[in-house]
């Protein structure tokens, strides 16, 4: 994604994504099929299982994921001013994603401190974190790698994101919407501020 209207597109949809899911959340209560599926997959999959992955998403291991992969899209590419925007995205993706909370303080499903299930739930904190740091370094890779490398790269990074945010739902401390939120906030932040850094490099360097 070379191009900042790309970008721009990008963060506009999920702009509209998160506007749609937060209106739905303040009128209802709940998106779509929130509960059910909450209720359907904290009861098919233990939670076990996926108790250990959901520690990558939280405040340890976020950070240390993304100072690990800030550090070796550096040492690979030498694209300083990618890996400082992807770090600092990241830590901002972090932050206002608490105060996101507070402005919706929407109870969760239950609560499970062992996970990191306390506080407010929309939007997951876990969900959002997990696409910064992971489609975030997706998007500093692409500028680098052969379709190959893409192809590997953009499943890994999809596949680990995405797990992120079933966990939170089959450890049911979050809802649907929650995650797809999580998601949809972390992506406005992302793509608007990778577009508005692309935007402003220097030709040939972009």
């Amino acid at each position: 994604m070379r191009q900042p209207r790309a970008a721009w597109i990008s963060a506009s949809v999920a702009m509209i994504l998160f506007v749609v899911i937060a209106v739905s959340i303040r009128t209802t209560g709940y998106f779509l099929f929130d509960a059910q599926l909450s209720s359907y997959m904290s009861k098919r999959v233990p939670g076990d299982y996926v108790s250990w992955f959901t520690q990558l998403g939280s405040g340890v291991g976020a950070v240390t994921m993304t100072a690990l992969l800030g550090g070796l899209s550096y040492l690979l590419w030498r694209d300083r001013i990618a890996s400082i925007w992807y770090v600092l995205m990241a830590i901002a993706v972090g932050a206002l994603n608490q105060v996101v909370k507070f402005a919706f303080v929407r109870e969760r499903p239950s609560l499970n401190e062992l996970v990191g299930g306390v506080g407010y739930s929309f939007p997951s904190g876990h969900s959002a974190m997990a696409f910064a740091v992971y489609a975030g370094f997706l998007v500093v890779a692409f500028r680098h790698l052969k379709r190959s490398g893409k192809v590997i790269v953009s499943i890994l990074t999809c596949a680990l994101f995405l797990a992120m945010g079933a966990s939170r739902i089959i450890l049911n401390v979050h809802y649907f919407s929650d995650v797809v939120g999580g998601y949809s906030f972390a992506a406005i932040l992302l793509f608007s501020s990778y577009a508005f850094i692309v935007s402003h490099r220097k030709k040939g360097v972009a």
